[in-house]
C-alpha cells in the first residue's frame, strides 16, 4: 500500500474548446470521496514516482510561475484559500500554454496535497487526467463519482505529473521536482508540460545512479531470495556487472526483465521484485532515474590459491562469455581447476 496520506483534493476542467478552463472554487470534501478514488490517485502517486519515464527535474529559474506558487504554498500548508487560488492559477498556466500549441488533450487537472510517512515531507501532485469512465466528477455537486459497474484500474496509467517537495527553501534543493511527461496523442507537443508549463528541465547524474544500483542490486536480490547459493551470488554479480558497462544506455525495467528472467518465475511477481528494487533506491536517495547512461570501471575478479602464489584475474562481465571455470575432483582427493578462456590469444608476461 501506498505510504501517503492526503489532505487536500481541488480539480479543475482544462475545456480546451473554450474560451477559459472550468476553474472550481472549493476543495473537494476528502470524507464524501469514496475510498476507490482516494486509493485510485494514492496508488497512481506511489506507481508514478518509480515509473522508468520519470524525470528528476529542476526549475529553469527562480521566477518560474509554478515554483512561486508552490513557494507560497509551502509557507502557509494549511491555507485552504490560497491552495485554491494557486491551483486556478496553475490551471490557468496549462491551459494557456496548451492553447498555443496543436494539443487538443483536454481532461481534468488535480492537484493533490499529501504527505509522504516515510520522509515526513508535504508534497504537491499535480495530475493531468484525461476523461475516465469509471471515476468522473459530479459537475452539479462537485464531487467525484464511481460508476457501480466499472471499477478505476490501475493500468490506466497517468501520461502527464508533477510531484513538488513543498518546503521554502525548494530552490537551494539539489533538485525541485519529479516529472512524469509521456507523449500519448500522435502528433501531440513533446515536453509541454515539463517544459512550458513547469519550466523546468531534467537532470541526470549517470554516474551516481550507476553507482548506486551496482552497490544495492546483489544486496536486494539476497533479501528477497531471488539468489541463494554463493555461485549463484558471483554469477549474479557477473550479469550485474555486465548490465552497467560503462556506456550502456540502461532502462532499469527492461534490464531488469531480463536480469531476473530466469530467477522469478511469474510475470507478476517479476514485476514486484522490480518495482521493489526501484521502491528501495528511491528510499535510498531522492533523485534517482531508471533510464541513464551506466560509468562504471569494471568490476576485476581475481582467482588465487590459498597462498597467493598463483593469481588470475580477468574483468567479472567476461565470466560466463569468455572466462568459463569447472573445478574436477581428482581420485587422490585434490581439486583441479579448468580455466577456459575463449577467442583470446594469450601472451606470456615475466615480471
Amino acid at each position: 500500500m501506498p505510504n501517503i496520506a492526503i489532505s487536500k483534493l481541488i480539480a479543475h476542467d482544462l475545456a480546451l474548446d473554450k474560451a477559459n478552463p472550468r476553474t472550481y472554487h472549493q476543495l473537494m470534501d476528502l470524507s464524501q470521496v469514496p475510498a476507490e478514488v482516494l486509493d485510485f490517485f494514492a496508488n497512481h502517486i506511489s506507481n508514478s514516482v518509480i515509473a522508468k519515464q520519470i524525470k528528476v527535474c529542476t526549475f529553469t529559474h527562480q521566477n518560474a510561475a509554478v515554483l512561486i506558487d508552490c513557494l507560497e504554498i509551502s509557507n502557509d500548508l494549511s491555507n485552504d484559500q490560497l491552495f485554491i487560488d494557486n491551483s486556478i492559477n496553475m490551471t490557468q498556466s496549462l491551459f494557456n500554454v496548451m492553447k498555443s500549441t496543436s494539443s487538443r488533450s483536454s481532461g481534468t487537472l488535480i492537484f493533490i496535497l499529501y504527505s509522504d510517512l516515510d520522509s515526513g515531507f508535504p508534497y504537491l501532485a499535480i495530475l493531468k487526467m484525461d476523461p475516465n469512465k469509471a471515476i468522473q466528477i459530479d459537475r452539479t455537486n462537485y464531487k467525484f463519482v464511481v460508476q457501480e459497474d466499472i471499477l478505476p484500474s490501475l493500468n490506466e496509467k497517468l501520461h502527464k505529473c508533477a510531484f513538488i517537495k513543498l518546503i521554502p527553501t525548494l530552490w537551494d534543493e539539489e533538485f525541485h521536482l519529479r516529472v512524469l511527461d509521456k507523449q500519448q496523442l500522435t502528433g501531440e507537443v513533446s515536453k509541454y508540460f515539463l517544459s512550458a508549463f513547469l519550466e523546468s528541465h531534467s537532470i541526470v547524474d549517470n554516474k551516481v545512479m550507476t553507482e548506486l544500483v551496482s552497490s544495492h542490486l546483489v544486496e536486494y536480490a539476497v533479501q528477497e531470495k531471488i539468489i541463494h547459493t554463493q555461485a549463484e551470488i558471483v554469477d549474479f554479480n557477473a550479469k550485474v556487472d555486465r548490465m552497467l558497462y560503462l556506456g550502456k544506455s540502461v532502462d532499469l525495467d527492461r534490464d531488469l526483465e531480463s536480469l531476473f528472467k530466469t530467477l522469478v518465475p511469474g510475470d507478476a511477481d517479476r514485476l514486484s521484485k522490480i518495482d521493489g528494487f526501484k521502491q528501495k533506491l528511491v528510499q535510498k536517495r531522492e533523485n534517482v532515474t531508471f533510464e541513464f547512461v551506466a560509468e562504471k570501471s569494471p568490476t576485476i575478479a581475481m582467482l588465487s590459491d590459498s597462498e597467493n602464489s598463483i593469481k588470475i584475474q580477468f574483468p567479472l562481465q567476461d565470466k560466463d562469455t569468455k572466462v568459463f571455470l569447472d573445478y574436477k575432483d581428482e581420485e587422490d582427493g585434490s581439486v583441479t581447476t579448468i580455466i577456459q578462456i575463449k577467442g583470446v590469444n594469450l601472451k606470456e608476461k615475466f615480471k
